[in-house]
């Protein structure tokens, strides 16, 4: 009986008993995989007689069958979440993934991947854009497929798939306002990337709007890490009149933050209330059980993943698309009212 092409990654995946990411290693040969797994995995695959789409090596001609996805870097526990769904999507959608590790902030470092943009790659997902990257600049001028994730840019020259980062900022500040605090910090990332200055926008206007006034001193840009959000911390907290609640932007940023409260002997959230955004696995952890600002990142891995491989099937110039998500407060324990 001839093999069929409707069977998903997922459902071998489910099969075998599995995650999908372990079930595509698996069935790509990785020796990472432990033996019984990978026969686990193959007698699934035979079994709902899988055959697995490999568009960019079938069609022949320039294509290569391989996608760049371009990340800051991967000691961010948010990166390798993200880098886990783009894996698995543009495995199931027929395409090989080669991770770049590199902001490409520059036009230097930009330079430094132009080789291997024209001779190996058939498109890009750009995780990691400013809102005036060289980089995106670069692929644009060149014809490539290039979709960016998470964050856009200025120019509006390529598609984007993104949560709605204003948004996350006017939840987070309605949440915050809805607990009593009105004497509030902000702890960002760089103020030339659109999720740190979207995000502050949404938390600024919403407070300006409910009648409450942000204290510039108690706003602190810096970067998407751990020691960003523990340093930003220490310096709202050790002011003469520190703020009740913090808004964070993003879970690793409220992490540090975190740390830094246990180290000034500061209880979390009876002291201060910490809140962040993007909801990543550790944010659920007992030990940690952030309030924070949830976006799909699943979904926008899934979505970037798609409308990069439908602008590499088109073979031509197609209109770029602009995807905003929904994001929704999830409230755990490191936000109270205020007493």
């Amino acid at each position: 009986m001839p093999r069929t092409r409707k069977v998903t990654l997922k459902q071998i995946a489910e099969a075998a008993g599995v995650s999908q990411s372990t079930a595509s290693r698996a069935l790509a040969g990785r020796s990472a995989i432990a033996s019984d797994t990978v026969a686990r995995v193959e007698a699934a695959a035979d079994s709902l007689r899988y055959a697995p789409r490999r568009p960019g090596r079938e069609r022949g001609g320039d294509r290569k069958g391989v996608v760049g996805v371009v990340v800051a870097a991967l000691h961010n526990a948010f990166y390798p979440f993200l880098v886990d769904r783009l894996h698995d999507e543009l495995d199931a959608l027929g395409y090989d993934m080669i991770l770049i590790i590199d902001e490409l902030s520059n036009s230097s470092s930009s330079r430094k991947i132009q080789g291997l943009i024209d001779t190996a790659l058939d498109g890009v997902i750009f995780t990691t854009a400013t809102v005036n990257s060289p980089a995106v600049d670069l692929l644009v001028a060149r014809r490539m497929p290039v979709v960016l994730a998470i964050r856009t840019n200025t120019k509006g020259n390529a598609s984007v798939v993104e949560s709605d980062n204003e948004m996350s900022g006017r939840e987070a500040a309605e949440h915050l306002l809805s607990l009593g605090h009105t004497r509030l910090g902000a702890v960002l990332g760089p103020r030339d990337t659109s999720t740190a200055v979207g995000r502050f926008d949404g938390f600024r206007e919403t407070l300006q709007s409910s009648g409450v006034t942000l204290d510039p001193s108690l706003v602190v840009w810096g970067s998407f890490t751990h020691e960003s959000g523990y340093s930003g911390l220490v310096r709202l907290m050790r002011q003469e009149n520190p703020p009740t609640a913090v808004f964070c932007g993003n879970d690793v940023i409220a992490i540090g933050a975190l740390d830094a409260s246990k180290k000034l002997g500061l209880s979390v959230p009876g002291d201060v209330s910490i809140i962040g955004v993007d909801d990543i696995p550790m944010a659920s952890w007992s030990m940690i059980s952030l309030t924070t600002i949830r976006q799909d990142i699943m979904e926008i891995g899934a979505k970037a993943a798609h409308r990069l491989a439908s602008q590499i099937e088109a073979s031509g110039d197609v209109p770029t698309t602009h995807d905003i998500l929904p994001t929704s407060v999830v409230r755990r324990n490191t936000t109270t009212p205020l007493k």
